[in-house]
């Protein structure tokens, strides 16, 4: 059971929270405009589910070991890190796809789709933020007086991923369109999609390493 007056304002408040960028849909937008559509959505449902792992910790009040032991949060932050920059290299590094219709028949094969996929799950794993926002933001929301808190914090945590996958999916998806569009005009699609995109991985793994 959850008290309804304040279930209400928490989906209002979690749509506002997913809707601003974020590290997660910088994170979908690339992986969209490089591989396409249907990597974009498989990126939002790899935040999805490493978003609903979180929430179990939350849940189970595994979190509080982050707060109890810090060196468990550095030791998942740095993780974070260098998976972010192992994204970059391999960006940079990866081969330069041809510029004409071809890269639209690439980008649907399930290798892109499912690293897209992998990719973003293991990202938003990493990021010991998460998990420590999920405790201190799902809490508000809940009722001690009405009892079962973890039941409580369990449906607004699913809710909060339903949410979160209704909106990043659709983002991912246009995102793919747009990649598309590009690679159909620019003869250097390829090659620089995958030059911003490691670049915007390395900002990423800069943002978590020095917050």
């Amino acid at each position: 059971m959850i008290d309804w007056n304040l279930f209400w304002p928490f989906v209002l408040a979690a749509v506002v929270l997913v809707v601003v960028p974020g590290p997660d849909m910088i994170l979908i937008v690339t992986l969209g405009t490089r591989h396409g559509k249907t990597a974009g959505v498989a990126a939002a449902a790899g935040v999805a589910i490493g978003l609903t792992v979180h929430i179990a910790i939350t849940v189970l009040g595994l979190s509080a070991l982050l707060h109890k032991f810090p060196a468990m949060y550095q030791a998942l932050k740095w993780l974070g890190v260098i998976y972010l920059v192992y994204l970059a290299i391999s960006s940079f590094r990866a081969d330069h796809a041809p510029a004409t219709g071809e890269i639209s028949t690439s980008k649907i094969l399930p290798k892109p789709v499912l690293a897209s996929f992998r990719s973003a799950t293991i990202t938003n794993l990493l990021n010991p933020k998460v998990i420590l926002f999920n405790l201190a933001f799902l809490p508000q929301f809940t009722n001690p007086d009405l009892g079962n808190v973890p039941q409580q914090l369990t449906i607004l945590g699913l809710v909060l991923v339903v949410i979160d996958f209704a909106i990043d999916g659709p983002i991912g998806y246009l995102s793919g369109m747009f990649g598309d569009r590009i690679a159909d005009t620019s003869s250097s699609y390829g090659r620089r999609i995958n030059n911003t995109a490691g670049a915007i991985f390395l900002c990423l793994a800069g943002w978590l390493a020095t917050t």
